[in-house]
């Protein structure tokens, strides 16, 4: 064979393997890359700490992540949110968990998996590296069973006097970045003494976010039924917590609550009329209590059209998926309640889902972000969520015009 026929097959073969090469490269897909990290590598026991898992991929590449089983932690899920993209034109998508050691010493967070599917629907598999923690002991001289981390407490009475025979509700808030599920119940009898009868409800727990960490909320409520009428009053409640940024003991203070109990019917509660004369001794009739008795039953009247409206408003909210324009006006009817923000953050899913044509009641922000949502959308949720678990005032005319503006309504 001649030298010039071996060449030209080895050419041939060498164009082929390119070509085979090529092919090869363009069913692979691109590359994903996880990178792990916790927000701080030393804590103390009970302290909160963040592992995020951030996943830098494609576009077209979508990624879940199967966490670890987490032994030695209180884990608490986080929201999955979206970066802003590597400076290589990828996408970056930030899993989260906020994790609380149970134990001190040197802790183990093992290897997880991630899950995705890249280009032609191909579904693989990564794994995650594990990871390691020091946890410190609490310092000498620090109780052990005290809560770790900041700490709010708050006490709310339903109002500020109640008729003899009748119970006062009264909320107390254990709220902060701290382990707040571990807090007992307030013993309030000690506080009010032997004239005061407390029961209590059952505790419960929400978890939010504010900053990127967690922020849990212990609620207890009760029924305080005084046995004489009077002034009540109790002294503002307080709670030692340990502050990991100090290293020291720390107290939360709540407010006082102060109450009026008085005897008497219902009728007699807040009447701002005088006892009518007998007949007998009677002014000649005078016109005004005719006209002011009028105007109270129309007010009455129109406040309970008032309710009623909102009660439907907010049933038609609940049920379904409801339109934009039904679940805004729920929301405003809501104004001042427990419940404003997040009928308010329903009604801007309602408008993604009719905008964008997907479920977004479920989903996250981040995850609604994920899914091509305006980035308008997205920050308005934000700020519904960090008003709703954040004890601090929200401008709720303010939100309310934005989502107006958001739904074009």
């Amino acid at each position: 064979m001649s030298a010039a026929r071996v060449g030209a097959r080895a050419a041939v073969f060498a164009l082929a393997l390119a070509l085979a090469a090529r092919e090869a490269q363009a069913q692979d897909p691109a590359p994903v890359e996880a990178r792990v990290r916790l927000d701080r590598e030393t804590v103390y026991l009970h302290e909160q700490v963040v592992m995020s898992i951030e996943i830098v991929h494609p576009s077209d590449a979508r990624a879940t992540w199967e966490p670890p089983p987490f032994d030695g932690f209180w884990a608490e899920r986080l929201g999955t949110r979206a970066l802003p993209d590597d400076p290589s034109g990828l996408h970056r998508t930030e899993f989260r968990r906020a994790l609380f050691p149970t134990r001190a010493g040197e802790l183990e967070i093992a290897p997880s998996k991630l899950t995705y599917v890249g280009d032609g629907g191909a579904q693989r598999e990564m794994p995650v590296r594990g990871l390691r923690i020091r946890v410190r002991p609490l310092p000498e001289g620090i109780p052990p069973d005290v809560l770790v981390g900041r700490l709010e407490l708050h006490v709310a009475g339903g109002d500020d006097r109640v008729r003899l025979g009748k119970s006062l509700p009264v909320t107390i808030d254990f709220a902060g970045d701290a382990n707040v599920w571990d807090a007992a119940a307030p013993a309030l009898e000690k506080h009010l003494g032997g004239d005061v009868e407390v029961f209590g409800e059952a505790p419960r727990l929400s978890i939010g976010e504010n900053a990127g960490r967690a922020t849990t909320r212990r609620t207890f409520r009760y029924a305080l039924v005084p046995a004489r009428a009077g002034r009540v009053h109790m002294a503002p409640l307080e709670m030692d917590y340990f502050d990991p940024a100090t290293g020291h003991l720390e107290t939360a203070r709540s407010e006082a609550l102060a109450f009026d109990v008085f005897e008497g019917g219902a009728d007699e509660a807040r009447s701002p009329f005088k006892k009518r004369a007998p007949l007998a001794t009677r002014e000649p009739f005078d016109l005004w209590p005719l006209l002011l008795g009028a105007a109270l039953l129309f007010a009455g009247s129109l406040w309970l059209l008032r309710r009623s409206q909102r009660t439907q408003l907010a049933h038609a909210a609940r049920a379904g998926a409801p339109s934009p324009r039904i679940a805004f006006d729920a929301a405003s009817a809501a104004r001042g309640t427990s419940e404003f923000h997040s009928l308010l953050a329903r009604a801007v899913r309602a408008g993604v889902g009719a905008r964008h044509r997907f479920d977004a009641l479920p989903l996250t922000p981040a995850e609604i972000a994920a899914r091509g949502a305006e980035r308008e959308a997205v920050d308005l949720l934000e700020s519904l969520e960090r008003a709703r678990f954040a004890r601090r005032s929200a401008d709720e005319d303010a939100l309310l015009e934005r989502t107006r503006l958001y739904l074009k309504l």
